[in-house]
């Protein structure tokens, strides 16, 4: 579907956060490894959550809608042998990362392909730690097949720079496996986390479902982890909590208003460890008035940048990657230059991100400056309307969708149904903020 977005000044209205993305991918996996039936309440299942439901449909597991927003499933973990389906994962990093961990804990193991291979994405890192657990595998741009040969239960050496993700399919993994000397195992973070609150959501909803593993990280997120062997995943009700990184984009556009804006975001749990709800404490430092009510899981966004005017600050984004697009568009609004930088990991996302944002930006008339780690965004006094070039990232697609709200020209974006990939209400929810957004085919 092409749309066509037009121009606004305002938006008003309230609007309710949709599920959040990486919790939907670790219940549903932590569920299906679990004895007996689990539900999974408000879940994300579209896009990238639908590829790892259809994964473990094929490996036999039974997931099942029973009502409106919940779902069952019912593992069958001990019952998975030789499965000869190649699973695609498409470009779902979470979905192949943590199924090629459990891999070497089938029969067999498992064959997998994907756009995430085609892409030539990180995943080596992972597939070497695995050896370490008599793992063994084989790579092309094609194809990737895991399984374990050996028992070996040695200690993992495993950098944390990279993808925070490999850590994520070891957490899950390793405690089901059996370590006759030593029942546990040991994983050595050889560097520096990034996107390090993804590990705590790893963390988070292992521990609801009854895993335990001991943390020994220091303030520069090295050290190492400890997990105890033969765990047992417990079955259970698990709610998912509304998304911090997809409500980023609505607060984003109230923001960055001409005339005065008020929107409501319900849905958003405080309590638990998103790493993006730190959005709101960079627009705050920015400038931008943003009302946070805990109590009822609500944020209220002011807008009106003659009001509220933003400066440009440098912002770490080494544990927020996701918030790189949106940062980069709010950047070019703000007064004075918005650096970027630890950012170097997000060239391996669904798309060179911070390439892709550059190149944007640019088009829209915003001077930038690209490094290898980093992007500093000059103020710009009137974006032009683009053709969007997303390149199927969900992230980027939504970024400048908002960016071209307040273009002053018509802009036009080819395959929006990529942003179901983590919020597929998007266009809903930002046309009935106000937004005028015209279907073309």
């Amino acid at each position: 579907m092409k749309l066509k977005i037009l121009p606004i000044t305002s938006l008003q209205g309230e609007i309710i956060a949709p599920p959040s993305k990486s919790y939907s991918h670790r219940a549903f996996i932590a569920a299906s490894l679990a004895k007996g039936v689990s539900i999974i309440k408000n879940p994300l299942t579209s896009g990238d959550v639908g590829v790892t439901i259809e994964i473990l449909k094929l490996l036999g597991h039974k997931i099942s809608k029973v009502s409106e927003n919940s779902y069952m499933v019912k593992g069958n973990f001990e019952a998975i042998k030789n499965v000869k389906n190649i699973l695609d994962c498409k470009n779902s990093g979470t979905s192949i990362r943590i199924f090629c961990a459990l891999a070497i804990l089938i029969d067999g193991g498992l064959n997998f392909s994907g756009e995430f291979l085609k892409r030539e994405r990180p995943i080596i890192p992972l597939l070497i730690a695995l050896e370490n657990l008599g793992g063994t595998y084989e790579l092309s741009k094609d194809k990737l097949s895991v399984k374990r040969k050996g028992k070996n239960c040695d200690t993992i050496e495993l950098p944390g720079n990279i993808s925070s993700q490999f850590l994520t399919a070891l957490l899950m993994t390793c405690p089901l496996l059996t370590c006759k000397k030593t029942h546990s195992l040991a994983i050595n973070i050889t560097s520096p986390i990034i996107s390090y609150p993804y590990i705590k959501i790893t963390l988070d909803v292992l521990k609801s479902f009854g895993i335990n593993i001991q943390e020994f990280i220091n303030d520069k997120k090295v050290g190492k982890y400890i997990i105890s062997c033969e765990q047992n995943y417990r079955a259970q009700t698990y709610e998912i909590p509304g998304d911090f990184s997809s409500a980023s984009f609505i607060i984003a556009a109230a923001v960055l208003t001409q005339e005065d804006s008020n929107i409501t975001i319900s849905n958003l749990n405080f309590e638990k460890p998103q790493g993006d709800v730190k959005l709101i404490e960079i627009l705050q430092k920015m400038g931008a008035k943003i009302e946070i009510f805990k109590e009822n899981n609500k944020v209220t966004v002011f807008g009106n940048l003659n009001k509220h005017p933003l400066k440009g600050i440098p912002i770490d984004i080494e544990d927020t990657p996701d918030l790189f697009p949106i940062l980069s568009i709010i950047g070019s609004f703000a007064n004075g230059e918005t650096e970027l930088y630890n950012a170097s990991s997000i060239r391996g996302k669904e798309s060179d991100r911070l390439s892709l944002v550059a190149q944007g930006l640019k088009s829209m008339g915003v001077k930038v400056k690209e490094e290898e780690d980093r992007l500093t965004v000059y103020h710009c006094a009137q974006l032009k309307g683009i053709e969007i070039i997303h390149e199927d990232d969900h992230r980027i697609a939504m970024a400048f969708s908002i960016a071209a709200l307040f273009a002053n020209s018509p802009s036009y974006i080819s395959n929006i149904e990529v942003v179901k990939d983590s919020y597929p209400n998007f266009i809903e929810d930002i046309q009935t903020l106000g937004a005028i957004v015209e279907k073309l085919d």
